[in-house]
């Protein structure tokens, strides 16, 4: 057995420890998918060692679900007359009303595993399938206490995860898959948000080495380099955002952040380039900004600084910019996180670690030797008005209003979260 086949079994047996430890009815699967329905599904070995384990999984009583080989055939084809994917894509499983696809050349996206939105938004989700389902499964331990029923702790008065909750889970899933893009993305918007820009950029720039094409990462990076008074760099990156926009709308929202960072002719020329790809955007954005003042919502300082990035003399933002900052500033997570201390998935990990760097240091058999390799893949909002084009990535509320397992509503992932 090589090492690579070694290490994909491993994980495979972390995966179905998991299962077996979750509570009861929590998470189902279904036997191994056939000989012959293997070699029919035409998946490259790595991919489908998941089916020859376990042809179907139903993750958190149906919040996640893993296609059987049988269901993907007709779920790909329903997805592809909706126009959703692209040539050579493959639909997996689901996750609420994301789907889960194997694209045809993952260094093109930078995952083996790609989350397709409703309205075709792609997102670079996971460097493997078989990362990406042992990462929902460690994180619905999370989620989850013994009996099945969720950690009410993890969640405010709302309903809504507390930040530190959310970054706790994204550090989970990025505990079994580095090289994740996504949720490394939701975590750096995590960090950005509270405060804490410079770890935000770091980890955007790990996001944009394994995908450079990932729109959104070049868009965050800009929004990070802002706030840590990088205006030349902001620029750029907002540029590269815009440049990989094929949306008229969503192209005229980073060209606005663009001239946001910017200055003088710079910024005239984008702003007329804004007005000439989205005539409204100004008008959008005092909507828009209205509504956020309404609402005593911090958004309505971001709305008003882009809509007098574009047109500075604009009467009806400029009457409102009082009220914008007489808003009271957003109040940080500062409850106790006892989510940050080790819990038994912490300690497998541990354990983990060390069995895999001893893996290492056998296959080379004098003790040293580099990096395990990379499993699969390789590398690789609108504006104004409560309009929104952000990929997800993330749970932002508890799913479900029934707690048990066996009645348990599935959620699915938040999908495009409102800018906030």
């Amino acid at each position: 057995m090589t090492r690579r086949n070694a290490s994909l079994d491993a994980l495979l047996d972390r995966i179905e420890d998991r299962l077996i430890d979750a509570p009861e009815g929590l998470h189902r699967t279904r036997g191994p998918a056939s000989d012959d329905a293997l070699a029919a599904a035409g998946l490259p070995d790595e991919v489908a060692a998941l089916w020859a384990r376990w042809d179907g999984i139903d993750l958190g009583n149906g919040e996640a679900v893993v296609l059987s080989l049988a269901a993907q055939g007709p779920a790909t084809e329903q997805a592809r007359r909706a126009e959703l994917l692209r040539e050579g894509d493959r639909v997996i499983g689901e996750q609420g009303s994301t789907l889960l696809v194997v694209p045809a050349d993952p260094w093109a996206e930078g995952a083996e595993v790609v989350a397709v939105e409703e309205d075709g938004e792609r997102a670079p989700l996971a460097s493997s399938v078989v990362r990406l389902v042992l990462g929902l499964v460690a994180e619905m331990a999370l989620l989850y206490d013994e009996e099945g029923e969720y950690h009410d702790e993890l969640f405010d008065s709302n309903g809504s995860l507390r930040p530190k909750a959310e970054r706790k889970l994204l550090r989970r899933r990025l505990d079994f898959d580095a090289d994740a893009p996504l949720p490394r993305y939701r975590l750096a918007q995590l960090l950005r948000r509270g405060g804490e820009a410079r770890g935000a950029k770091q980890e955007l720039r790990r996001v944009l080495e394994r995908a450079p094409e990932f729109t959104w990462a070049h868009f965050e990076l800009g929004r990070t380099q802002l706030e840590l008074g990088e205006r030349e760099a902001a620029a750029r990156s907002f540029a590269n955002a815009a440049s990989r926009s094929e949306d008229a709308g969503l192209r005229a929202y980073f060209l606005a952040w663009q001239a946001s960072a910017s200055e003088d002719e710079a910024r005239a020329a984008l702003a007329r380039e804004v007005l000439a790809l989205d005539p409204g955007f100004v008008g959008a954005q005092e909507s828009g900004l209205r509504e956020a003042l309404e609402q005593g919502d911090a958004r309505a300082r971001e709305l008003l600084a882009l809509g007098l990035a574009v047109m500075p003399s604009h009467l009806g933002l400029l009457s409102l910019r009082s009220a914008v900052e007489a808003l009271p500033r957003e109040a940080g997570d500062e409850e106790p996180d006892e989510f940050d201390t080790p819990d038994e998935v912490d300690v497998e990990l541990t354990r983990a670690r060390a069995a895999e760097a001893a893996l290492e240091r056998a296959s080379h058999g004098d003790g040293g030797g580099g990096k395990p390799s990379k499993p699969g893949g390789g590398r690789s909002s609108k504006p104004g008005g409560g309009r929104s084009s952000k990929p997800g990535g993330g749970r932002s509320s508890k799913p479900g209003a029934a707690k048990k397992a066996s009645t348990r509503k599935p959620s699915g992932t938040s999908g495009k979260p409102k800018v906030r």
